[in-house]
């Protein structure tokens, strides 16, 4: 007997049609299959995106890639949850699903300057996605995989922007780039697509080429290592490896405040740092890197509120000296774990009355409601990653004051650094670009008024 019709009344929760709910779909070891593939593509490509992040020295880059990154993990962890719900147990979700597969991705992380790496992951990886994300969602069946389909539509809106994102960054970069490198870029297409098509494409389900098929592989060579010192591109005129000398706490609230939106520019260093760790820290469980993918992405999302300051008062921002000692030094001198002690060192002593706290009185004493919003937002998200430093490194080391010994151990050679690097001209550079290019950027303040010095100056990392 068929149910009454009440057309006004969308059937079936509003999922599907019955007519679209009657066609049969995809079974759940096929599902499982796929979302198996999708989590290790996921998860390869935050390695990937951490292992090239400080040799990419292009600004624009860094900050799209840091939020890729991001989601990269965020969808390697909804597919891993996915999987254990669909009578598959959550062993062995970090093994290989496909050695053509691995291949495929040692070959992608061979890339050798930006123009290869955007043309490999978002003209290669990133369109074959797309579209096996769309594969998917016509082979399903809208009902019963209701719980994926869901997921996959999250996934795929992130993967289109992704996407979208790539392909003007990659009309850019091929704008600018010689005619050879143009070519190298396309070689390395066709290259890359070879591989990915021998796997059998994204699904593992497209006729493979024969083995003779493809091009003799970049990643069986001995690839040199890639540095973990941070680059920038040439637009930067001053890369320095200290941030200059901090204004004192007498000087006017509206002086320090924009020292403080320097501040926040600056914090590309940590996300350098953070790439680092995820790079070279091997054999850790997932939710270790999606943790720190979270991390990272947060940073620069703090540099990228300095960015907007600055910005949205016509100023260049790449006329701004820029720090990258904060990850030199520990990219190159300590640890992975030691890297991460010492940042989390730094963070934890930030969640005082003299650290966040303050910079948000700062912002608001300088009646800036924009900068206070950004130092809100801030605060919160180091009291989140100050938890997060805890979570990882109290098991390494043992226990809270060994995890401090660490940034005790570290910080005077680390500050020995920074004031080599302030014996040199210029460092001083502050009050005169602020008097030059700040000084009437806010109506709402004057010279004479006060400069609240109990309320302390952001000194920075």
């Amino acid at each position: 007997m068929s149910l009454p019709s009440y057309p006004s009344l969308p059937p079936l929760a509003g999922v599907c049609s019955h007519a679209a709910g009657a066609q049969p779909g995809i079974s759940v070891d096929r599902s499982v299959l796929r979302l198996r593939r999708y989590v290790y593509l996921k998860a390869q490509s935050l390695f990937n995106f951490s292992t090239h992040f400080n040799q990419l020295p292009e600004w624009e880059l860094k900050s799209a890639i840091s939020l890729h990154l991001w989601q990269e993990a965020e969808h390697s962890t909804w597919f891993r949850t996915r999987i254990t719900q669909m009578r598959t147990p959550p062993h062995n979700l970090d093994r290989v699903p496909d050695e053509a597969l691995a291949g495929f991705v040692a070959e992608l992380r061979a890339s050798r300057d930006s123009l290869e790496f955007v043309t490999g992951v978002y003209d290669v990886l990133k369109r074959a996605t797309v579209a096996a994300l769309r594969e998917y969602l016509a082979d399903s069946h809208p009902l019963a995989d209701h719980p994926t389909r869901r997921l996959i539509k999250w996934v795929l809106d992130e993967e289109e922007a992704q996407l979208e994102w790539g392909e003007s960054a990659l009309a850019t970069l091929r704008q600018h780039a010689t005619p050879a490198a143009r070519n190298a870029a396309d070689a390395w297409k066709t290259h890359l697509t070879a591989y990915l098509a021998f796997a059998g494409g994204i699904h593992g389900e497209s006729p493979r080429i024969e083995i003779v098929q493809l091009p003799p592989a970049r990643a069986t060579t001995p690839l040199a290592p890639i540095s973990q010192v941070p680059r920038r591109d040439d637009r930067f005129a001053h890369v320095w490896k200290s941030r200059g000398v901090v204004p004192d706490a007498a000087r006017p609230v509206h002086e320090r405040l924009w020292w403080m939106m320097d501040v926040r520019l600056n914090e590309m260093h940590v996300s350098e740092l953070i790439a680092s760790v995820i790079a070279d820290w091997k054999g850790q469980p997932w939710e270790f890197y999606h943790d720190l993918a979270r991390h990272l992405w947060d940073e620069t999302r703090h540099c990228l509120l300095g960015e907007v300051a600055f910005v949205s008062q016509g100023i260049d921002i790449t006329q701004i000296p820029t720090h990258v000692g904060f990850a030199e030094y520990p990219n190159t001198k300590l640890s992975p774990a030691d890297r991460y002690a010492f940042l989390w060192g730094i963070e934890q002593g930030l969640m005082g009355k003299s650290g966040k706290q303050s910079e948000v009185a700062l912002a608001k004493a300088g009646g800036d409601e924009l900068a206070t919003v950004f130092q809100d937002f801030d605060w919160a998200d180091e009291v989140l990653h100050a938890a997060i430093g805890r979570r990882w490194l109290e098991p390494h080391y043992g226990d809270r004051e060994a995890m401090l010994a660490v940034y005790d151990r570290v910080r005077p050679d680390y500050d020995r650094m920074k004031d080599e690097d302030l014996k040199k001209p210029g460092r001083d550079w502050f009050p005169s670009f602020y008097k030059k290019h700040l000084s009437s950027k806010n109506p709402n303040l004057h010279e004479t008024e006060s400069s609240h010095p109990e309320i302390s100056t952001p000194s920075g990392y």
